[in-house]
């Protein structure tokens, strides 16, 4: 069985300890709908990977609607006895796929996800959503900063981070393209060229507009959000660039 991530443990704990009516950094979510929300994750995957171990048919994704809601519905200290519960079970069930089968696919919300992606991806969700609990404490720093967990989230929504922020795009029909620099790491690009939006890793050193940011705020800014601690990022780019910078990068 996969163990249980550092980043579920430091998540748990945080839920655990918070008022559940506190309002998140997630846009309209208390600590009770941000349990939710990943309980539903978890919840999903189950669903998911249950009849593919069997040899049965893969349903459909589910909306986070759909799935949430009777989670929402739930006590707290329900919800919070489900969330662990569920978290196990998924760790149990994605340890089975990949022990007979390591190189796994499966449909999932409208694309093929190899299973090991999920161990990631779950590290992922603890880590940021904890974040929208916690703030920038330092175990929050320190979670997101791990490269391994940025690199998923470019990897696998590279291009999904952006769609919503397009809509919000001052400049739509021009080209962008900003680095978003850590130090010690690859740089990041945001990149709009021929109307096509998409977060790259840089292949090279070439001389761009650029922010300087810490790696655990460069995580959560990707994903929407804005570090508490406003030291931690730094922009060299004209205020036009930066607000368009800030608008793309808006939410998911």
């Amino acid at each position: 069985m996969i163990e249980r991530s550092a980043e579920a443990d430091a998540f748990l704990a945080t839920i655990d300890a918070t008022d559940p009516s506190a309002v998140s950094a997630c846009e309209g979510w208390t600590t009770h709908e941000i349990a939710a929300h990943v309980a539903g994750i978890a919840v999903e995957v189950v669903r998911h990977l249950q009849p593919y171990l069997q040899g049965d048919p893969v349903p459909q994704t589910r909306s986070f609607e759909e799935r949430e809601a009777p989670l929402q519905a739930m006590t707290h200290a329900q919800l919070l006895s489900r969330l662990d519960r569920e978290e196990g079970r998924m760790r149990a069930v994605v340890g089975d796929v990949l022990d007979r089968e390591p190189d796994a696919m499966i449909p999932w919300t409208g694309r093929q996800m190899a299973v090991a992606k999920f161990v990631p991806h779950l590290r992922n969700e603890h880590a940021l959503h904890r974040w929208d609990v916690a703030g920038d404490d330092d175990v929050s720093r320190g979670l997101l900063g791990q490269p391994d967990l940025v690199e998923h989230s470019v990897g696998e929504l590279g291009q999904v981070l952006l769609v919503a922020g397009r809509t919000h795009d001052p400049d739509p029909d021009d080209d962008f393209a900003v680095r978003l620099r850590s130090p010690g790491q690859r740089d990041l690009r945001v990149v709009i060229s021929s109307g096509e939006a998409r977060l790259v890793w840089a292949e090279d050193d070439l001389d761009e507009p650029a922010v300087d940011i810490d790696h655990g705020a460069r995580h959560v800014f990707i994903w929407g959000r804005r570090p508490d601690d406003r030291g931690r990022v730094h922009s060299h780019l004209t205020r036009p660039g930066l607000a368009r910078l800030q608008a793309l990068l808006s939410g998911y």
